[in-house]
């Protein structure tokens, strides 16, 4: 019984690491993209999505290695304070210290001091750089947290336990676009503290880690070389299907997250307090559907189902979005709802299939598995900024919605668990 309270225990303090480092990132996740824009073009902000996910693609590999030698708290601590430091650089580039100059008088001399402006001309390496760092250790903690869940989840009720975790985390994605919104002033955009409100969250969890997980032993790592992973991977059918399943899901959001607030923006003329409040709505499927949709594939229908409908779901919703040209905002929070209760139904099934399928000891398979999203990051922008030279941007939308078709052919080859 105290064994049973003590991992109860610990999952609730992975729950709420997730849901701090997951208001961490939805603050910043959204306007990233319009921050930068600042500082480089619309059509080369999606090339440095492109290269934070080949450095993460390279870095994943290494990390089971990592954890055989370092450990499983000193890896996730190492990670979350280069979090910090990220979010520290773009504090300093967003702040308005960095564009004025501050003035201050000795005896009867008004002496002008340029603050960080002398350091202007750095300013866009920095924020490529904390921007880099940011997008990197994101996924990598996607991982740790991944490897501490697989050690306590009971394997009957993956689904339960997945739509839990899930919950927790998208639970901060439907609150904070709506802070974040009306953070965001037109004429005086304040993402410095956007991006310090941020930081406060990713301490907190640092705080969390160092005091409650300081003491998990670690269990044993595999850490076989990259071509045997992907070789283990390519001959099992199912773990083949549902890593494609998850790419294309991940290639919907590198889409949607970098050019959907641009286009709402920039493209229909909403402002910020009005995209808050859409992407909010927007999100409240995950809230509503993940967890019981995860029960009912462990207790009664099976994944191969849901998984189908949420690609069909997805992939008209998607697709329709070429076609709205009313600046209706109950529309178009509706729409991209409907968007999502797809991809809610995807991303549940996708984790609960997953990982009734390996261990925690499988860290390359897990690894190999979250890589969907930074490989997803360099096809996806590569070939939007691509298309945007030669198409509308509203037809983006079309194509990511016949994309998205295709993830049928995948969620019908596997078989259900139940």
């Amino acid at each position: 019984m105290l064994e049973t309270h003590h991992k109860k225990s610990i999952v609730n303090t992975i729950y709420l690491v997730t849901f701090l480092t997951s208001v961490h990132y939805a603050f910043v996740v959204y306007i990233n993209s319009s921050f930068i824009e600042t500082f480089i073009s619309k059509e080369k902000i999606g090339l440095l999505y492109v290269l934070a996910s080949i450095l993460t693609l390279l870095l994943i590999p290494k990390m089971s290695g990592l954890l055989k030698r370092f450990g499983q708290f000193a890896t996730v601590l190492t990670i979350l304070l280069l979090d910090l430091l990220a979010m520290g650089g773009l504090i300093i580039a967003s702040s308005p210290l960095a564009s004025q100059t501050v003035s201050f008088q000795i005896g009867d001399t008004t002496a002008h001091v340029t603050s960080l402006s002398t350091l202007s001309t750095y300013l866009p390496l920095l924020v490529v750089t904390s921007f880099l760092i940011f997008q990197i250790v994101i996924i990598l903690n996607r991982i740790l947290i991944d490897i501490y869940m697989e050690e306590f989840s009971r394997k009957n009720e993956t689904g339960g336990d997945r739509g839990e975790l899930l919950t927790a985390m998208n639970l901060a994605f439907v609150v904070s676009p709506l802070i974040v919104g009306y953070m965001i002033v037109d004429n005086d955009q304040n993402f410095w503290r956007i991006y310090a409100i941020s930081a406060l969250f990713i301490m907190a969890a640092i705080g969390l880690v160092i005091t409650k997980l300081h003491k998990i032993k670690d269990v044993t790592y595999h850490n076989p070389p990259f071509f045997k992973t992907l070789s283990r991977v390519m001959k099992d059918k199912s773990i083949y299907s549902i890593y494609v399943s998850n790419f294309l899901l991940e290639f919907f959001y590198a889409w949607m997250v970098i050019y959907t607030p641009i286009y709402l923006n920039e493209v229909v003329g909403f402002n910020w307090q009005e995209i808050g409040i859409i992407f909010s709505v927007m999100l409240t499927s995950f809230i509503i559907l993940q967890l019981p949709l995860g029960r009912i594939a462990d207790k009664y229908l099976g994944e191969k189902e849901i998984l189908t409908a949420g690609f069909i779901i997805a992939a008209i919703s998607t697709a329709g979005i070429t076609f709205v040209t009313s600046k209706s905002l109950a529309l178009w929070a509706i729409l991209l709802f409907a968007t999502r209760v797809g991809a809610s139904a995807i991303e549940v099934m996708n984790e609960t299939y997953f990982f009734k399928k390996v261990r925690a000891t499988d860290s390359d398979i897990i690894g190999f598995f979250r890589n969907a999203g930074p490989f997803a990051y360099i096809i996806g922008p590569a070939i939007a900024s691509a298309l945007l030279y030669f198409i509308d941007y509203k037809y983006l939308f079309l194509i990511l919605g016949i994309v998205m078709f295709y993830g049928i052919k995948f969620s019908l080859s596997i078989k259900d668990t139940l």
